[in-house]
Order: structure tokens, then C-alpha cells, then sequence
């Protein structure tokens, strides 16, 4: 995230809170004028300027966010982890070779950089999370393929068994 874009979400909400507080507390009161900065304004001026602009802001700043990301998700490390002879036999034994494999291995290959990297700092969560992440990937793909229900999930351990080995 851009590191702006907190900070334009952060004053747009201030500005969008102070105007739904001076239409309660303006309401309450019967006000007609507002006096700020010195300048007189009608109160629904006041207050429609003030909501809309907080809205504006907000809005904005999550444009902002897409238009400009940050650089260090732009700037990635494309280097492949290399599969192993095991998982490379396995995967091509029952996964299809088609567009949807190119799509499975780039999973595979993102799965075991980041599983590495949490082993490597000794993250327990994380390692957690990518393995039911790519459990849940593989048995999505093998029920795309029709694969017999009562040995998907076998299916699944096993190459998950070989995902989370050091590539040869």
C-alpha cells in the first residue's frame, strides 16, 4: 500500500465524522449559520461540503492505491524454485497438461518460495495457512478433473507431502 493512501483515508474520515457531528449537533440545536474561519456559512453548505468531501477523500485515496502501488510489489523475485524428479512425476501423473497446469505450477512454485522463507523464520502460522492454501488449490483442481471423490484426499497428502520437501 502507497504510503499516502493511510493518510488521505485517515483526514477523509476526520472530515466525513465532523460533518455527520455538526448535522446531529447543528440539527438539535436549530442552527441556520455557521461561523468558521471567520466566514458565515448556511449549515447545509457546511455540512454537505463537509460529508462530501470526506467521501472524496476516501475514494481517492483507494483510487490512489491502484493507480500507484507501491514499487517494492511491482519489483519481484521471479526466480523459479526448481521441482523435484518426485513432484514433477507426480504432478504430471494427475494433474492435466493444459493451461490450468502453467496456472498450478506458478501456485507450486510461489507455494514453495514462501514455505521456505517461513521455515526459515520459524513461522508456524504462515506455514500453516500456505499448506491449507495449496491443499485447497490441488483438491479444487482434481474435482475439476473429476477425479474419483474417495481419492482426492489422499491424493492431496501425498503431493503435499512433496511440496513441503527441499527441491532437489
Amino acid at each position: 500500500m502507497n504510503p499516502i493512501v493511510p493518510f488521505i483515508m485517515a483526514v477523509g474520515a476526520i472530515i466525513f465524522f465532523i460533518g455527520l457531528s455538526a448535522l446531529i449537533r447543528l440539527n438539535f440545536k436549530k442552527t441556520k449559520t455557521i461561523h468558521f474561519f471567520g466566514r458565515t456559512y448556511g449549515i447545509w453548505r457546511f455540512i454537505l461540503t463537509t460529508i462530501l468531501s470526506g467521501v472524496v477523500l476516501i475514494m481517492s485515496s483507494i483510487h490512489l492505491n491502484k493507480l500507484f502501488p507501491l514499487d517494492t510489489q511491482i519489483i519481484t523475485n521471479e526466480t523459479p524454485v526448481n521441482l523435484s524428479s518426485n513432484l514433477k512425476y507426480e504432478l504430471s501423473s494427475i494433474l492435466q497438461t493444459d493451461e490450468n497446469n502453467t496456472k498450478m505450477m506458478d501456485a507450486i512454485n510461489r507455494f514453495q518460495k514462501e514455505y521456505q522463507e517461513a521455515i526459515s523464520k520459524g513461522d508456524k502460522n504462515t506455514m500453516e495457512l500456505l499448506v491449507l492454501e495449496m491443499s485447497f488449490l490441488i483438491r479444487t483442481e482434481l474435482e475439476k478433473q473429476n477425479y474419483p471423490y474417495h481419492q482426492i484426499g489422499s491424493e492431496v497428502e501425498r503431493i503435499m507431502r512433496f511440496l513441503k520437501q527441499k527441491s532437489d
